[in-house]
C-alpha cells in the first residue's frame, strides 16, 4: 500500500491484483473510478477537483489496470494539472511510479530470460502494458527522463 503522507491518502492495490480487485480494493477509497470514452488515445483522466478516475472502458483489462495505478498515483500525490502530458514533472514520476509498482524485479529477469528480450512477450508474461514494460527498462538503464 502506497501512501501519501501530506494528502493522507493511501493505495490499497498491489501488483499481484487483477483490474476488478483493483476497483474493489479503491471502492472505499475518497477516489471515484468510473469507465468512459476519452478521446484520441488518452486511456485514463484524473481530476483532483473532484477526486474522479476516468478509464477509458474500450482497452483491455491489463490496459485498464495499468492505467488505474497511473491514474491512482496522481490522485496519491494530488496531481492538478495534465498540460504538457509525458514531460511535465508528474507524468514522469507516476509513469516511473507505476512500472515500480507493477513490475517485480524477479519476473522481470525471469521474463527476460524465458523470452530472450522480445518486450511484447515479456509483458504479456508480466500482466502489463508495453508502455509500462518500456518505462522500467528506462529505469533500469538510468534513462530516468527519457520519455
Amino acid at each position: 500500500m502506497l501512501t501519501a503522507a501530506s494528502y493522507d491518502r493511501q493505495i490499497p492495490v498491489h501488483r499481484r491484483m487483477t483490474y476488478e480487485q483493483m476497483l474493489q480494493a479503491v471502492e472505499p477509497c475518497p477516489v471515484h473510478v468510473t469507465e468512459g470514452v476519452l478521446p484520441g488515445d488518452v486511456s485514463g483522466v484524473y481530476d483532483e477537483s473532484v477526486t474522479t478516475i476516468v478509464i477509458d472502458g474500450s482497452m483491455t483489462d491489463v490496459q485498464k489496470r495499468c492505467t488505474l495505478v497511473h491514474e491512482l498515483l496522481h490522485w496519491l500525490h494530488a496531481d492538478d494539472s495534465c498540460e504538457g502530458v509525458g514531460k511535465s514533472h508528474e507524468e514522469v514520476r507516476v509513469c516511473r511510479e507505476t512500472a515500480m509498482m507493477l513490475v517485480a524485479p524477479d519476473a522481470y529477469i525471469r521474463a527476460e530470460r524465458e523470452y530472450d528480450g522480445e518486450i511484447y512477450q515479456m509483458a504479456c508474461e508480466l500482466d502489463v502494458t508495453v508502455f509500462v514494460l518500456e518505462c522500467y527498462r528506462r529505469i533500469l538503464e538510468g534513462r530516468v527522463r527519457a520519455y
